[in-house]
This record gives structure tokens, C-alpha cells and sequence, in this order.
């Protein structure tokens, strides 16, 4: 994610996107719905979703080394203790867990860019979760969100990468909660 990722130039300031739903006319981002799951985001909230997405798959197809960082906690270390195990580890696996990711990614940019009103099965629901924690997670290491504690820090800072985590973190518990059983 470039340090452009969060331009507001194009639109309505993400920050208040969550903000534009009032108590009243509320309807969850993601829903289940009979047959499926919902998303009802509007074209902006898509269109910064697909953004993002893409500077993530940028991230994960480069061989720079900076870029390798920011990924850390997409692929943490599997061997902490033994580098040449991680390293075997890395050299075996890492194709295919890019390879699932940049899967994901594709569909939850096939579920953006679908008509409103579709519906998503539970398996686009996961991978439209998953890449939205992965793309939440690299922001999250680029402001050096590290734990709980640094992320209820990061509620109350009011720069526009801050505020960006915060709505990808509502997004997300939306699409959690969606995806649990009612029970």
C-alpha cells in the first residue's frame, strides 16, 4: 500500500463513510440474507474496497524488500527458533499462500464490482473477510498496529490512515458477524 492509498481527493472522505448510516436508516454493510449473503456498500465504499485490494495485490506479487515487511503479518514466521526451517518454510509454502491470497482477492473484487442486490455464498463471504484482514493488517503494520492496546489507540488518533483502519475494522466485524449463526 503506497502512502496514496488513503486520498480522499477522489470522493467523500472514507472516515465518515460508516458515519453516514444513521441509527435510523441503518442496514449492516453485510447482511446474510435468504439465499446468501449481502453487501451493501455504496460506489464509493466499493470503489476505495477495490482500490485498496489492488495495491494489496501489488504488494503481494513484488520482490522488493521493503515490501517483504509489510507483509509480516500475512505470513508470519512459521519457525521462530530455527532459521533454516523458516527459510525452507518460506522457499515451500510461500508460493501457494500468495497464490490463495491473491485468489481471495479476486473474489471479493468479483463481489465489488457485482450488481447490487447479488448474492454472495458463504465461501465469497470467507474470502471477502480474509482480504479485507489482510488489507487491514498491512495498514495496520504500516502505523505499527501491534496489539490491542495499539489498535484502541489507533480509535482515537484522527489521521486519515487511522481513521481508514478504524472503518475496515467495522467493515470487518460486520462481516464476521454476518457469517456466525444466529443462535
Amino acid at each position: 500500500m503506497s502512502s496514496d492509498c488513503t486520498s480522499t481527493a477522489s470522493g467523500r472522505r472514507w472516515n465518515m463513510m460508516s458515519d453516514q448510516r444513521t441509527p435510523r436508516d441503518f442496514t449492516p454493510p453485510v447482511r446474510a440474507v435468504e439465499g446468501g449473503f449481502e453487501l451493501v456498500l455504496d460506489r464509493e465504499e466499493r470503489a476505495l474496497l477495490e482500490r485498496l485490494l489492488d495495491e494489496l495485490s501489488a504488494l503481494l506479487t513484488s520482490d522488493a524488500e521493503e515490501h517483504r515487511a509489510l507483509l509480516s503479518k500475512l505470513f508470519p514466521t512459521a519457525y521462530p527458533d530455527d532459521d533454516e526451517k523458516e527459510d525452507e518454510y518460506q522457499r515451500l509454502m510461500r508460493e501457494e499462500l500468495v497464490a490463495s491470497r491473491l485468489a481471495a482477492i479476486g473474489v471479493m473484487l468479483g463481489a465489488l464490482r457485482a450488481d447490487d442486490g447479488e448474492r454472495l455464498d458463504e465461501p465469497s463471504t470467507i474470502a471477502f473477510m480474509q482480504s479485507l484482514n489482510a488489507v487491514r493488517l498491512v495498514l495496520g503494520t504500516m502505523l505499527g498496529i501491534s496489539d490491542d492496546d495499539s489498535a484502541d489507540d489507533a480509535d482515537d488518533n484522527e489521521s486519515p490512515e487511522h481513521q481508514l483502519y478504524t472503518f475496515l475494522s467495522w467493515l470487518l466485524e460486520w462481516t464476521v458477524q454476518a457469517l456466525t449463526p444466529a443462535g
